[in-house]
């Protein structure tokens, strides 16, 4: 009876209906914060994210002693450029020759420029740094619309991405601001100024290369070669113009040093092959080995995946692409999805990282921003065990950057890992292609409607 009374007692039922209200809440919150395509919710997360970086950098600043590594070689480096010389083999620093393109140069310049070479105050303009470049890389996920609001908050804990961020002042930094603010560009169809962003990151440090191959799949396949052209050119102009400084006065030194493809790395700082024993890692025949997998790799992919809506890269790319060339007519297919731009780029980063002879530590952010989108915006649909798995995979990569010195078990949990992905991204079934849901090029053209579908945002 005591009971029943207390059921009817009118607090107890207020109590019970907020209850079942809040509930409700929660469970339509989780329920926003699980779906890819709500707006609202993403943008919420973002903001969220940014101010909560803001905060939390500013307190590693604070609180977390710097080490140094290579500022103070870079503001050698430009101390040189600075004083007037503009030999590249006559900049050097504490670790060695300027080994960077200009870009590396005119930014750097600027920081000494602006903090007279001090620690604190570089720190302080690196918070910038990456408060700018998490927020190029929120926009590239928010365009994509493909990957879960919650999932956004991957992006924001990695020990090691702010370690090389406000602790290192590494360029790599600025490499990827710009190449990620190319995948925006791109993902937006402005093909002429994405370049132009892409090769300015490539004046900075030459690791945004690893995406040029899916680039110019998505560019060559999804335009007309006259816009194919102007990007390309734009690409190429924007490298002349950064390093006309140099090349002007001191060509040959300035393309061996900036550009120095056959640098080898210390074996003592691979993260990814310490397994390897170091008279394999320097050997050229080691090197040849991964550059034709990583060869091997993309040539699959753009047939499997990123081509696939057209029929495969064999032969159907290259035929289509002579087909067009002459009339200088649109592809069949072009309204190519954000999301689809976001995974074909990082699908091909990705195959550079498993494939790089020497990963070092900086290397992390070359595409620790990339693994959420990959692990859960399509690309790796095939593997099991829904979050769980994809959580413990990105868990297993950010311990192995996180052990100091690296060591041969570290090294092959980290390839273990890389290896699931690249599985995972091999054997998952290819998400649609473009903005109207088109997975695969149709059997018969004629039964298709026999139209060329347009792009229906205006190109650059």
């Amino acid at each position: 009876e005591g009971f029943n009374n207390a059921r009817n007692n009118p607090d107890w039922l207020c109590t019970r209906a907020m209850a079942a209200t809040m509930a409700t809440r929660a469970r339509a919150l989780l329920a926003r914060l699980n779906d890819p395509r709500d707006v609202a919710a993403t943008r919420a997360v973002c903001a969220v994210l940014l101010l909560g970086e803001c905060v939390l950098c500013g307190l590693i600043v604070w609180k977390v002693p710097y080490t140094e590594i290579d500022w103070r070689a870079y503001m050698d480096e430009v101390g040189g450029y600075l004083g007037g010389e503009r030999d590249y083999l006559k900049l050097k620093g504490d670790t060695g020759p300027l080994v960077y393109p200009a870009g590396f140069v005119y930014i750097y310049a600027w920081l000494k420029q602006l903090t007279g070479g001090d620690i604190f105050l570089g720190q302080c303009a690196f918070v910038g740094v990456y408060v700018i470049h998490l927020a190029i890389v929120l926009a590239v996920y928010a365009e994509a619309r493909c990957v879960p609001p919650w999932v956004l908050a991957a992006l924001c804990l990695s020990k090691r991405i702010h370690s090389i961020f406000v602790l290192r002042l590494f360029n790599d930094c600025f490499a990827m601001a710009f190449a990620y603010l190319a995948v925006f560009l791109f993902q937006r169809k402005r093909w002429v100024s994405g370049f132009v962003a892409f090769s300015l990151g490539t004046s900075v440090k030459m690791n945004v290369l690893l995406m040029a191959p899916p680039a110019l799949v998505l560019l060559v396949g999804g335009e007309r070669l006259s816009v194919a052209c102007a990007a390309v050119a734009a690409a190429v102009l924007t490298q002349l113009a950064v390093g006309y400084e140099f090349l002007s006065a001191h060509p040959a030194s300035y393309v061996r040093k900036a550009f120095e493809f056959s640098r080898v790395f210390i074996h003592h700082w691979s993260v990814n092959f310490k397994f390897v024993v170091n008279e394999t890692f320097v050997s050229p025949a080691f090197a040849a080995a991964l550059l034709a997998c990583h060869l091997a790799a993309l040539l699959a992919l753009a047939h499997r995946r990123w081509h696939r809506h057209g029929g495969g890269f064999f032969p159907a790319f290259v035929v289509d692409f002579f087909a067009r060339a002459g009339s200088n007519a649109s592809p069949a297919v072009s309204d190519y999805a954000p999301a689809h731009v976001a995974r074909v780029l990082f699908e091909g980063n990705f195959v550079g990282i498993v494939f790089a002879r020497s990963l070092h530590y900086q290397f992390y952010e070359w595409y620790y921003h990339t693994l959420p989108l990959l692990l859960w915006g399509g690309s790796c649909e095939s593997l099991p065990g829904g979050s769980a798995t994809r959580v413990a995979l990105m868990v297993a990569v950010e311990r192995c950057w996180n052990v100091f010195p690296s060591t041969p078990t570290s090294s092959l949990v980290l390839l273990a890992a890389h290896g699931v992905i690249l599985g995972g991204i091999w054997t998952s079934k290819q998400p649609p292609a473009t903005t109207s849901g088109v997975a695969e090029r149709p059997t018969n053209r004629r039964s298709s409607g026999g139209a060329r579908r347009r792009t229906t945002r205006k190109s650059e």
